[in-house]
């Protein structure tokens, strides 16, 4: 049994999601999480969880709230040295085989205040560790999201892309480029093709979207507003997980911005999916972008959406079926299986 620590960025479920599937996978070893926000519920399924800060980001309208975000930031980084030796102490007392970081801002740099080798795993970094073109008007939002991602995420030593797109590495040498992980739950599930859409947001600010859909023919089911009463072809649903996995294998197809975990569970019972990508969120966008140019979908970033933009989606569904088909989005084994060949690194 190795001994394994972990780092998770816990402002989204996505980052982890990815880190229990990644634990779920590898049982024969010992987990230590560290993170903060939603990375508490990791201690609900049995794993040790050391709490720490950390600089989320906010939404509002269905866009980056840069100010908050900043604002947060700004009150997480003032203590960043007293959270660095704390988390290096808990590495110390750890003493773990395999370092992995998702995401998260303390456990590199922790790691190399030891001199211990830490592993990145997570999506983000395709933004900054990748070649790939985007159209010119969001270069400006690329540079500035890979000058962050570089300042505050990128101190690991190993970075492990986890990815429904594959893009080549910019250093092949410390960069691989991995199918997506996808839960177990999912895995599971029959896919059937209803007449519903399943329509999931990232944060509940994009309101505008309802009345775009209320003109459309055909029920919508909405998670990620909260349990709401229905609104003529709108279901409201609280959290559920099981909830959502039966709504996800049984809809038509799927409305989300654009977060990559969604997208790839989506992806892999094939659900084509139109992206409203959080405005400001360079990621998001990448994701929206790569959907509609790999024909797994389209995307709008329109703040006002019509009915328009879905009606000439709902007419390329058999297409967008055909493409995704001819993919695989499984990535479980081989990323574990390069986890464990990684296992005895930590050390240098």
């Amino acid at each position: 049994m190795a001994r394994i620590l972990y780092g998770v960025m816990g402002d989204a479920l996505g980052h982890v999601n990815r880190a229990l599937i990644v634990a779920e996978e590898m049982p024969g070893h010992e987990f230590l999480f560290v993170g903060g926000g939603k990375v508490h519920r990791l201690s609900d399924r049995g794993y040790l969880v050391e709490d720490v800060p950390i600089p989320g980001t906010f939404y509002r309208n269905n866009r980056v709230d840069i100010p908050a975000t900043l604002g947060n930031a700004v009150r997480v980084l003032v203590n960043r040295k007293a959270v660095i030796k704390r988390v290096a102490d808990i590495i110390t007392g750890f003493d773990p085989d395999l370092i992995i970081t998702d995401y998260e801002y303390f456990t590199p740099l922790a790691s190399l205040s030891l001199g211990r080798i830490s592993v990145s795993l997570d999506h983000q970094h395709v933004v900054t560790h990748c070649r790939y073109d985007v159209p010119k008007e969001e270069r400006f939002s690329r540079l500035m999201t890979s000058q962050s991602i570089k300042r505050l995420y990128s101190r690991a030593d190993r970075f492990l892309v986890s990815s429904f797109f594959r893009v080549p590495p910019i250093n092949p040498q410390n960069t691989e480029i991995l199918p997506p992980i996808i839960r177990r739950a999912v895995v599971e599930k029959r896919p059937t093709e209803g007449d519903h859409v399943l329509v999931y947001q990232t944060s509940p600010t994009f309101e505008r979207l309802f009345g775009m859909l209320e003109e459309m023919p055909r029920p919508f089911i909405i998670y990620g507003f909260g349990k709401r009463p229905a609104r003529r072809n709108l279901i409201f649903k609280g959290h559920s997980v099981e909830g959502f996995l039966q709504d996800l294998a049984g809809c038509r197809y799927v409305i989300t911005n654009g977060g990559h975990n969604v997208v790839s569970e989506a992806l892999y019972l094939g659900k084509p999916v139109y992206s409203f990508p959080i405005a400001n969120a360079y990621e998001q966008f990448l994701n929206a972008h790569f959907l509609a140019r790999l024909g797994y979908g389209d995307y709008s970033v329109a703040s006002h959406p019509v009915t328009s933009v879905l009606e000439r989606f709902e007419a390329r569904l058999t297409e967008f079926s055909a493409a995704i088909k001819r993919e695989s989005f499984f990535g479980n084994e081989e990323v574990t299986g390069r986890l464990e060949e990684l296992l005895g690194t930590a050390s240098g």
